[in-house]
């Protein structure tokens, strides 16, 4: 992606979750809403892409160019998005929602404990074995979180296929994990294609038969078919946020006999409804810089080469 120079003067928002109200009193810019299809031209814009349908999506990358697209998603899998950074500088909100889906994963995880020991108080975490696969910004989080509490934290790095104690400088491959030994797996992966089935039967291996899987994010990273057979071998548990209704279909079976609970996708919503992208928002506007132009009184130059990789699309 190329550096785009935008009018910073409005914040241009497509989408209902991105709560133009809350947000221009935080960013301190005007806020305006926009319908897909609308042309911006140079300017800085909030997509809120899971609110908007394939051909909105399509609509709004043929009408956008030269502009700052943030997307108010840490995933950056939605239709047309290829298509819109094309044209367009478009980053994600990377970090600021890890905080809103470790503490999912910390309430799902208790709720769990407690079900399973009504009459003891729960220890969910003290010297349990916790898997957590996925390093980024909510990656390190949550197993920050959990190391914490005190539970002994692995970590799975996709990319390179290899694991290492939270905290420790020791790596291993990842077929060296031991079987059957975490209490508790986390799925940190986003939705990208190259990490569709990732979490397979190798990875299922890892987890025990009684064990707890909680995913916050996309579906895709996770096997189904290894799933159904981690499920008919234990009496294992999930917990997820996000599945598709063919997914969600299949673990019917499951949901019924209350060893799959699927929430309605609330793991990025903080207590307090916040909308929480403008954090990452403004961290990414710091790296602009202002200058004199044709665009009202100033212009703004966002570079890429400037911001933090995390917040740019793979």
């Amino acid at each position: 992606m190329r550096a785009v120079t935008v009018d910073p003067a409005t914040l241009y928002c497509l989408g209902v979750s991105t709560d133009p109200g809350t947000v221009a009193g935080v960013l301190g810019v005007r806020v305006e809403s926009v319908v897909p299809g609308t042309a911006l031209d140079h300017k800085m814009v909030a997509l809120a892409a899971h609110d908007l349908t394939a051909a909105e999506l399509a609509e709004t990358a043929a009408a956008t160019t030269d502009s700052w697209v943030h997307l108010v998603s840490s995933g950056p899998n939605y239709p047309y998005i290829p298509a819109l950074a094309r044209n367009n500088l478009v980053t994600r909100s990377a970090r600021a929602y890890a905080p809103s889906l470790s503490e999912y994963v910390i309430a799902q995880h208790v709720l769990h404990s407690a079900a399973e020991a009504p009459n003891d108080t729960p220890k969910p975490f003290h010297r349990r074995d916790a898997l957590v696969v996925g390093y980024g910004a909510f990656g390190h989080t949550i197993a920050e979180t959990l190391a914490g509490l005190g539970a002994r934290v692995t970590v799975v790095r996709p990319r390179t296929r290899t694991t290492h104690p939270f905290g420790g400088a020791e790596v291993a491959p990842l077929d060296r994990l031991p079987h059957r030994f975490a209490h508790l797996m986390v799925v940190a992966l986003p939705g990208l294609p190259e990490l569709t089935n990732f979490i397979d039967n190798a990875l299922f291996r890892c987890l025990r038969l009684d064990g707890h899987l909680i995913n916050p994010a996309r579906s895709s990273p996770v096997d189904g078919d290894a799933l159904l057979h981690w499920l008919a071998a234990g009496t294992g548990r999930l917990t997820s946020d996000v599945e598709t209704d063919d997914r969600a279909e299949l673990l019917r079976p499951w949901i019924d006999k209350g060893r799959v609970t699927l929430t309605p996708h609330t793991a990025w919503r903080p207590w307090d409804g916040d909308p929480l992208y403008h954090q990452d928002w403004a961290a990414i506007h710091a790296t602009g810089t202002l200058d004199q132009s044709t665009m009202r009184d100033q212009s703004l130059r966002i570079d890429p080469r400037t911001i933090a990789t995390d917040y740019l699309i793979p």
